[in-house]
């Protein structure tokens, strides 16, 4: 069986949630032949860089205006559908001799499901909705099964008009490096509490200096930074905080979060189900783009770490108490344990067959 998975760069999210699942199957069925695709720049490739560069923008500098945008591409989900896409879609199917396609991003529903519709395919469409709030666009009439975080995406989509049977509560799709490992690295802290701090594969850290040098002068907490690929912050972090552990993009991000007693981030999908796999907790530090309000509040809701909203408040001072407070933070992880429990089971590949 041929299976095309198809992403986009915008952020690493999407991409990791893609490699996720192309690991599941492989695992479940190791005979599957699975590709991932940037959709992006296959659909665009004059245009794919700038596209990539504008979300980067949009997000980094001006969040109310992406929020805007997400809010109205939600409210007018669908793509225009031409007849060069039209082609493009049929070579890239061809190319890959596509019996099945899944997605880790919402544009890509909406193409392969008109597509479906002006060719009259019958190819399976299958979507991983990457967010716990079931955003419009997400939603596309070719869809054959969507796969969601949490029982709270599956009844907004019910609420939706999705049918039920078109639904499967499967967890975020994470790495199999985060589950199951354990702490064997804890003796080599040296009685020593870990804060990991990160800001998703932008390296969009969620904290000023002041927070930075308050953590710093606790000797009895280790701080790493990892910054993504924004290699000027990990410069700058490292000459401003030598007693940090700065460190860029690393593919062994797994590793450093199953060391963590604490991880502060912002709220995107799979680094909360990435904890969660990890049992570590989290600490969200004034969530600022849409799709993160509804991750923020079910971390909230599961009491699996803490969500900061006021703008105002002192985030150091509040991080410090978590941090010292160990029931809470064993809570947090029983808590995680739970939910792990009930989706790091599921058989993909019974779903797709």
């Amino acid at each position: 069986m041929n299976i095309l998975i198809l992403t986009g760069k915008f952020g690493m999210g999407h991409i990791k949630a893609a490699e996720a699942i192309k690991e599941q199957i492989i695992t479940e069925n190791p005979s599957c032949n699975v590709e991932i695709i940037d959709f992006i720049e296959y659909m665009f490739p004059a245009i794919s860089k700038g596209i990539y560069r504008g979300f980067n923008f949009l997000v980094s500098r001006c969040s109310g205006l992406y929020n805007a945008i997400n809010k109205a591409a939600g409210k007018n989900s669908g793509v225009p559908m031409k007849l060069t896409f039209t082609k493009r879609i049929d070579r890239l199917l061809e190319e890959h001799k596509a019996d099945a396609v899944v997605v880790a991003f919402p544009v890509c529903s909406q193409y392969i499901s008109s597509y479906k519709r002006m060719r009259r395919s019958s190819i399976p469409l299958y979507t991983y909705i990457t967010d716990i709030t079931a955003h419009e666009e997400w939603i596309a009439p070719g869809t054959d099964k969507y796969f969601v975080g949490d029982i709270t995406t599956k009844n907004a989509l019910l609420s939706k008009g999705v049918s039920e049977d078109k639904i499967a509560v499967s967890g975020i799709p994470v790495r199999r490096a985060f589950y199951g490992i354990g702490k064997e690295e804890v003796s080599e802290k040296e009685g020593k509490k870990e804060v990991l701090i990160m800001g998703g594969g932008l390296g969009l850290i969620p904290s000023s200096e002041r927070f930075l040098h308050r953590l710093s002068a606790r000797s009895d907490i280790r701080v790493t930074v990892i910054t993504g690929k924004n290699e000027k912050l990990r410069r700058e972090l490292s000459e401003k905080f030598p007693k940090l552990n700065i460190i860029g993009y690393t593919e062994h991000v797994d590793r450093y979060m199953q060391r963590a007693d604490l991880l502060v981030t912002k709220a995107g999908g799979i680094t909360t189900f990435e904890a969660i796999a990890s049992e570590t907790p989290l600490y969200i530090i004034k969530p600022f783009l849409e799709q993160e309000f509804g991750n923020a509040k079910y971390i909230e809701g599961h009491n699996i770490g803490r969500v900061l909203w006021d703008v105002n408040a002192d985030e150091a001072s509040d991080i410090l108490r978590l941090i010292d407070d160990n029931s809470l933070l064993n809570t947090m992880k029983k808590n995680m344990a739970h939910i792990s429990s009930g989706i790091k089971n599921f058989r993909l590949t019974e779903e797709i067959a």
